[in-house]
């Protein structure tokens, strides 16, 4: 549970306009209802990677990661605010940027995102609101610029503008909403999803926008929907169906948050609504990892068959023979969802006479408590 709040974040968001070609009814349904739960771990295709282990790559908890060009893969620590590349076999490439308050340099990252259109880096510094650039072939520094609102995150459509959240308010920028798009040079474009319930704080995967197959996407708290946010459109695309769990109402945020004035998240957990949720889509299957009080369940729908598959994280990790899960990390790897190990509670159930799966056990044979984690990186078949 620990790595999960290190993924949320205060979120509060504020409107110019909403599209008019909004549409507030979704085009599709991703249903997990009467999913199927059996004990059928040839579903998913599982692989591993072992990020190496040094003075100059000490990861703490990994926030994001994503693989370029199957080139090499980032990692964002949002423990010690540093940013690293490996090749897709582990080998430390580099870090990129540096902690500072110079040029180049930045405070507290909390995202990052590829352009590929101009094959650049950005990381999107919260410490100062600014988007520090990087040149995609050797992470040198290219050029940094400041934000016009807050935001945390955002994501590069295959045009080049930019979907970013918002997680300020009373912006006379963004309004009441809790998505802004933007040209390349961060001009304000549109203005999405509206936010009705008002409060300082929030629930969720704080990195809630993504480009898939060219096009921008976000997933908004309070919702269970995916919506496509371009230059003149703005639509539902899915609907969430999480089997019985539902998102809290607008009574109960109301009632446990005094009315949006005070925290209520200790009262969500501790409920029988959806605490937090984040969403990864593939080109033939999404995944779902979402906490209904205190409990983690993680699910996959193959869009193929229109087949769901739900599970407890806990079953999902007997299933799959890896010993104790934590959490979905933000990002992928190509088609690959991607679940961080801790090799200390590996190698600690290892002693125990926990039976690993053949791969993963060979890894841990040549590993220490101390080493980064794996990266157990999972499909759909």
């Amino acid at each position: 549970m620990k790595n999960i709040i290190l993924l949320l974040s205060l979120c509060m968001v504020s409107c110019v306009h909403v599209s008019e070609n909004m549409r507030h009814g979704a085009k599709d349904m991703i249903s997990f209802s009467n999913s199927n739960v059996e004990n059928n771990e040839s579903l998913f295709d599982v692989r591993y990677i072992k990020p190496a282990t040094n003075d100059s790559c000490l990861l703490g908890a990994i926030g994001q990661i994503e693989m370029v060009s199957d080139s090499f893969l980032i990692i964002l620590d949002i423990n010690n605010y540093s940013l690293y590349a490996f090749s897709p076999e582990g080998k430390f490439l580099s870090t990129i940027g540096s902690k500072g308050d110079g040029p180049g340099e930045y405070i507290k990252p909390s995202s990052f995102f590829v352009d590929k259109l101009r094959n650049r880096i950005g990381i999107v510094d919260i410490g100062r609101q600014k988007v520090i650039y990087y040149r995609m072939k050797d992470f040198l520094f290219q050029s940094e610029k400041m934000l016009p609102f807050e935001t945390n995150s955002c994501a590069v459509a295959e045009d080049g503008n930019i979907l970013w959240n918002s997680i300020g308010y009373d912006s006379s920028d963004t309004g009441d909403n809790y998505f802004v798009l933007t040209d390349s040079t961060f001009q304000i474009l549109e203005t999405a999803v509206e936010k009705q319930f008002k409060s300082g704080y929030g629930f969720g995967d704080s990195r809630n926008v993504y480009a898939f197959q060219g096009k921008t996407y976000a997933f908004s708290p309070y919702d269970s929907g995916v919506w496509e946010i371009g230059d003149g459109c703005v639509e539902k695309r899915f609907e969430l169906d999480l089997d019985d769990h539902t998102a809290p109402p607008y009574s109960f945020l109301m009632e446990k948050s005094n009315g949006g004035q005070n925290p209520y998240f200790r009262a969500l957990e501790e409920s029988d609504y959806v605490s937090y949720y984040t969403i990864r889509e593939f080109a033939n299957y999404c995944s779902v990892l979402y906490i209904v009080n205190n409990e983690r369940f993680v699910g996959f729908f193959d869009k193929r068959t229109k087949s769901s598959y739900l599970y407890t994280l806990e079953l999902f990790g007997k299933m799959l023979k890896v010993g104790d899960m934590s959490y979905l990390a933000s990002g992928f790897l190509n088609d690959y969802s991607v679940f961080p190990l801790n090799i200390s509670n590996l190698l600690e159930m290892r002693s125990d006479g926990y039976s690993f799966s053949k791969d993963l056990d060979i890894l841990l044979q040549n590993s220490s408590p101390e080493d980064n984690q794996i990266l157990m990186c999972v499909r759909m078949r």
